[in-house]
């Protein structure tokens, strides 16, 4: 997969109104260790199994496996494609070794409801973040200050699980999850708690905390909407 270059128009983050009172007024961002999120097996919105994987590889993309133990007595064994649940997942220490912060990215006029109702599964109160390039400039900068040595910011793309085979990483979910729209915010090294990474008050780049249930009465991003508002897609 190759990634594809979109224009983000803004940044929204959804949660628990005190959480995002905190986001708006002190820039306070909580990031979860990438890990964590393979244990929130109850948690359908934020639960993914498959978070910290490294590389997925189909079962019926491959001829035949062969697994070598390298022990005296235990040597080599094959096993078929059949023989297989789901794909083989490749997780890596180093793939899930960082933490997180996630937010939904608006990238697109849409017709009909922006967000999906499956999004209200995050909390009660949601925030729009309107210069997504001076909020990022300022999560770099605070990055810097608290000595975080790599951050990495990007969207999320999304894969079908039942064909795709290949790198998954950090920056690859399941389509199942597409309804996220999700941009991802990394740093390293990463920590077994989360890490607060504080930017300042946000008020001058940022709405008004509002709740989540009327999210898609309040925002219209749709093609007319956007023509009027001067964006071009």
């Amino acid at each position: 997969m190759s990634e594809v270059k979109q224009t983000i128009y803004c940044l929204l983050k959804f949660g628990e109104k005190q959480h995002i009172q905190a986001f708006r007024s002190d820039g306070l961002l909580y990031m979860k260790p990438l890990a964590e999120f393979t244990k929130l097996e109850s948690d359908m919105a934020r639960g993914d199994c498959f978070e910290g994987t490294t590389r997925i590889v189909q079962s019926k993309h491959v001829g035949e496996f062969i697994f070598d133990t390298g022990k005296l007595g235990l040597g080599k064994f094959t096993a078929k494609p059949s023989d297989f649940a789901g794909p083989v997942r490749i997780g890596l220490h180093k793939t899930a070794s960082c933490n997180v912060y996630c937010m939904f990215a608006v990238t697109r006029p849409v017709h009909g409801e922006l967000v999906s109702i499956q999004n209200l599964a995050f909390g009660d109160s949601f925030v729009l973040v309107l210069n997504p390039p001076e909020f990022l400039r300022r999560v770099v900068d605070a990055a810097k200050d608290a000595g975080i040595s790599y951050l990495e910011h990007r969207l999320v793309e999304y894969y079908d699980a039942e064909e795709y085979s290949g790198e998954t990483g950090r920056f690859r979910k399941r389509s199942m999850f597409a309804y996220q729209n999700e941009f991802r915010i990394v740093v390293e090294p990463g920590s077994d708690t989360p890490r607060k990474l504080i930017l300042g008050s946000l008020f001058d780049i940022t709405s008004e905390v509002l709740p989540l249930s009327d999210i898609n009465q309040i925002l219209d991003f749709s093609p007319r909407s956007a023509r009027e508002a001067g964006l071009s897609w």
